[in-house]
């Protein structure tokens, strides 16, 4: 069964692969023209999106003409004298008059008038009742400022309003009233001024100040509102320039009832913006139609190639699938069935030559397997004489180790033989040579020449120190009564210091004792290294370090003298070099440790011993 299905899956697979190289060749022949659409939409949505920001620039330019022209005729108020006799019904002053023409003229102004230094109203045109806002404060602004200008949105008794002014000078030139015009931001004047530049349904051109409030509007309802688009005119305001954009990269679409074109364009000499927007529906129709029909083709392409692919994989899958069946009798072991014939394409030379390998492999399968019986008894033979090798072999190197311990032990009873002889008798028979000495001195006439004698104790009582070194160094008794680590510390203060040579021991964890025969066989190899140190290394500093981690005694002697080439003594000579460091691996080879020698010409040496200690000597 589970056979089964890996075959419906294989075939699927191989079904699958041609598929997809079908689809690969179409997507490939797609791709550099739906790339080239797609480019093509994209560019085509930036150019609707310019000329939306030019729509936005010549609708911000009328506005500028025509507010330059309010300035103008507010200039001719601001220019004509004011009369000095009394006015008649009949006959306006020249300041009055030009009120009057800014009035009926001007294609913003609702009124115009004139006020004094503190903002009174001094004229108007046309009049308002009696009292009625009798000072304008933004025209203080006006004053400072010196030149044209325009005032924020100012609410009113009449509703919101607009100021232009234009400051009215003395002969000195000196500031002393201002000619003003008043602007009624929904007005149909200031909408039909706004509606100069044609724009889709449902879109808007807006006149925005510096917080983003909608002073005016070509639709009436948006004025008073918040622009939607903060960024956009933030943007603007830091800039300066123009600014473009849509919903979709400005900010979340859920914020907003219509997905819009937007394009911002500042309006000189006022702190505004003019903001164009249309909805993207109507603005981007003949692009969103032309995506929409590349979405539509694309898929509709691929099913196609897929059926296409799986028509393609069909053809050529029954005949590799009897490939693939005999392939896996094969595998398995089966060589008996052979290949039909498959015909004479592509797929039929395959098959011809898999029953040809069939064949061959069959002859071959049939020599090997006589020869693996063959091969098999050769090896099994050579296995028992190599067990019988690696026995003999164990039992040699456990013998040679036992040998080794048994003449170490020999050594160093030989060594404590020695010492007790030469301490009991050698040491005796010299002490009482110099005590006889001394006598014989003290004995000696006045006069008497005793130079001879008092040489003879000295050279017995020198004789008699080498002794004691000579047996110390044969068996320390420390090292029998106070351990290993007592033993190493005196060995090497007395070997060395009297030499000049310093000497630092450290002794890490190291407070309980070892097996006798460990500590022997330890002692030995590092009175060996001390004692080359002391005759050849020439040394000034040395340092013995000692400790025991995870059941690992760890011994590392350091020197910083002359070193030596040690691939050149890795042999004894027959002068005597070689034997030192050879019995030092000897005694750890026989504790089952390990020596690692560390040393160069001219760079010191280094000596680290690791030996493998009980773990209940190492927690003693």
């Amino acid at each position: 069964m589970a056979k089964a299905a890996s075959s419906r899956w294989q075939m699927r697979g191989l079904q699958g692969r041609v598929a997809l190289l079908v689809v690969l060749g179409l997507f490939a022949s797609m791709v550099v023209p739906g790339w080239i659409a797609w480019h093509s939409l994209a560019a085509l949505t930036e150019r609707i999106v310019i000329e939306r920001e030019a729509d936005a620039a010549v609708a911000a330019r009328h506005v500028e003409y025509v507010l330059q022209r309010e300035w103008r005729r507010l200039q001719e108020v601001a220019a004509a004298p004011e009369a000095q006799t009394t006015r008649t019904d009949a006959a306006l002053s020249p300041r009055d008059e030009a009120l009057r023409n800014a009035y009926l003229q001007g294609e913003l102004i609702e009124r115009s008038f004139v006020t004094d230094a503190d903002g009174r109203v001094l004229a108007q045109d046309p009049p308002l009742q009696p009292g009625a806002e009798a000072v304008i404060p933004a025209s203080r602004d006006a004053l400072t400022a010196g030149r044209p200008s325009a005032s924020a949105v100012f609410s009113t008794p009449n509703g919101d309003r607009i100021y232009l002014f234009v400051p009215i000078k003395d002969w000195r030139g000196v500031p002393i009233g201002v000619a003003g015009g008043e602007i009624d931001p929904a007005s149909p004047r200031m909408i039909a001024v706004l509606r100069e530049q044609p724009i889709a349904q449902g879109g808007s051109i807006d006149l925005v100040d510096a917080q983003g409030t909608v002073v005016a509007s070509s639709e009436v309802q948006r004025r008073g509102r918040r622009d939607e688009h903060p960024r956009l005119i933030a943007s603007l305001m830091q800039s300066g320039t123009s600014v473009r954009g849509m919903c979709t990269s400005c900010h979340d679409r859920s914020k907003v009832d219509v997905e819009q074109v937007i394009a911002m364009v500042p309006v000189r000499q006022m702190h505004w913006a003019l903001s164009l927007r249309e909805p993207e529906t109507a603005t981007l129709a003949d692009a969103n139609r032309l995506r929409r029909s590349l979405f539509f083709w694309v898929p509709l392409l691929v099913v196609l190639g897929l059926l296409f692919a799986d028509g393609v994989a069909q053809s050529v899958l029954r005949p590799i699938g009897v490939l693939r069946r005999a392939a896996e009798r094969i595998a398995s072991g089966d060589m008996d069935p052979a290949i039909p014939p498959l015909g004479d394409d592509e797929v039929g030379r395959l098959g011809r030559s898999l029953e040809h390998m069939r064949s061959a492999l069959k002859s071959s399968m049939d020599a090997i397997e006589q020869a693996n019986t063959t091969l098999e008894a050769r090896v099994e033979e050579r296995t028992r004489e190599r067990e019988v090798l690696y026995r003999q072999l164990a039992e040699r190197d456990e013998a040679r180790g036992r040998l080794l311990r048994q003449v170490i032990t020999a050594q160093e009873d030989e060594r404590k033989r020695l010492a007790r002889e030469l301490h009991d008798e050698t040491c005796q028979t010299v002490s009482a040579l110099a005590m006889r000495l001394e006598t014989a001195v003290a004995r000696l006439p006045a006069g008497v020449d005793n130079r001879p004698l008092v040489e003879a104790r000295t050279l017995a009582v020198r004789t008699l120190d080498e002794l004691h070194r000579l047996i110390y160094d044969l068996r320390p008794s420390v090292l029998d009564d106070l351990g290993l680590w007592s033993a190493i510390a005196l060995y090497a203060d007395r070997h060395l210091n009297k030499q000049g040579v310093t000497v630092h021991c450290e002794f890490n964890d190291v407070e309980g004792r070892l097996p006798p025969l460990m500590e022997t066989a330890l002692f030995r190899v590092v009175q060996e290294a001390i004692s080359n140190i002391a005759k050849h290394a020439h040394a000034e500093q040395v340092l013995v370090q000692c400790g025991i981690r995870d059941d690992v005694l760890t011994i590392e002697i350091e020197d910083d003298g002359e070193g030596f080439d040690l691939a050149a003594i890795s042999r004894p000579t027959e002068n005597g070099h070689g034997w030192g460091l050879l019995g030092i691996n000897e005694r750890v080879e026989a504790l089952g440790g390990t020596v690692l020698i560390d040393t160069a010409p001219g760079q010191g040496a280094r000596v680290v011993v690791s030996v493998q200690v009980p773990p209940e000597a190492a927690r003693v």
